[in-house]
């Protein structure tokens, strides 16, 4: 069977251990201008900062951060990289309702296509962003190697994609109202003293409020007991928790969710820059495989209400 190269970008949360380990072949990288003015590739593995010093210093709302995908060229020399080894491709990119990444990635790929007849690629929009895309990607790998085809593998990632989850807290929702994350007034509620919005990933590629919870222990309580309801075969899968400088929430969901679920392994880790830039301070998530979202997460809403309504 042909060999082929599993490619993503920057979005995808996973530092150079972790795509090691999870077979990431290859990936663009956007860019991040910092406060300064100063522009320069997204880092994913904190080499030049901390997550309290990136995330520390957006609390205040004065360290604005903005983010650049990677343009048509520098995917196309990514993806040139293994077409000139003969692999076929295939590239999971961020929503794109998030990014123009897989926009200029299908550009890119058209363009290989045409040099390189022989060589077959495919770009999936993932639907998906920062820990969900980095964990659609991982499990493509498992995929692979179980000796599937680069079509098998692709058409699994569309049949499934929307199969992984998003659960936790979020302090402040300034920073994804400032991009276009979510509305505005879902924002204003998000910066209400003691409300906790709490979100999943949509079919449309968004995060979508699903209710809010009263107090950061019920919203953490919640969380847990969403991941129950909607979580599937968590022996077989590792579920990541996720979070901007809340090592204290991070450590009680993770804590919590191993007593109570016991998945195959978790694994917590910190917000990436790129995404974070996005997010700010005060997230802690849990990221997982689970049941199909539903349309408009219209289900997921029903779930969370008698779920934050003690039901």
């Amino acid at each position: 069977m042909k060999e082929f190269a599993l490619l993503t970008d920057s979005a995808c949360a996973l530092n150079k251990p972790m795509r090691d380990r999870f077979g990431v072949d290859g990936l663009v990288y956007g860019a991040i201008t910092y406060p300064d003015g100063t522009t320069t590739r997204g880092d994913l593995e904190w080499e030049k900062t901390t997550p309290e010093e990136y995330f520390g210093g957006m609390a205040s709302k004065k360290h604005i951060y903005k983010t650049s995908c990677a343009n048509v060229s520098e995917i196309h020399d990514l993806m040139e990289s293994f077409a000139k080894q003969g692999k076929d491709i295939l590239m999971i990119d961020i929503s794109h309702a998030l990014s123009g990444t897989y926009e200029f990635a299908c550009v890119a790929a058209e363009q290989i296509r045409k040099e390189y007849p022989d060589i077959k690629v495919r770009v999936i929009d993932s639907l998906r962003y920062s820990t969900a895309l980095g964990m659609l990607v991982a499990e493509a790998n498992e995929q692979r190697k179980l000796g599937k085809s680069m079509e098998e593998v692709a058409d699994w990632v569309e049949e499934n994609k929307i199969r992984f989850h998003q659960m936790g807290i979020m302090d402040d929702m300034f920073f994804l109202a400032r991009t276009g994350r979510v509305s505005k007034a879902k924002a204003f509620f998000g910066t209400m003293v003691g409300i906790e919005p709490m979100a999943d990933l949509s079919t449309s590629g968004l995060s979508e409020v699903l209710g809010k919870a009263k107090g950061k222990k019920n919203a953490l309580r919640a969380t847990v007991d969403y991941v129950k309801a909607t979580i599937e075969d968590p022996k077989e899968h590792i579920l990541f928790i996720c979070h901007s400088i809340r090592p204290k929430e991070a450590e009680y969901l993770r804590a919590t969710i191993e007593a109570e679920i016991g998945p195959k392994e978790i694994i917590v880790s910190s917000v990436d820059q790129f995404c974070g830039a996005n997010i700010g301070p005060g997230l802690a998530a849990c990221f997982y495989y689970g049941k199909k979202a539903s349309e408009n997460l219209e289900e997921e809403k029903v779930l969370l209400g008698n779920i934050l309504a003690g039901k």
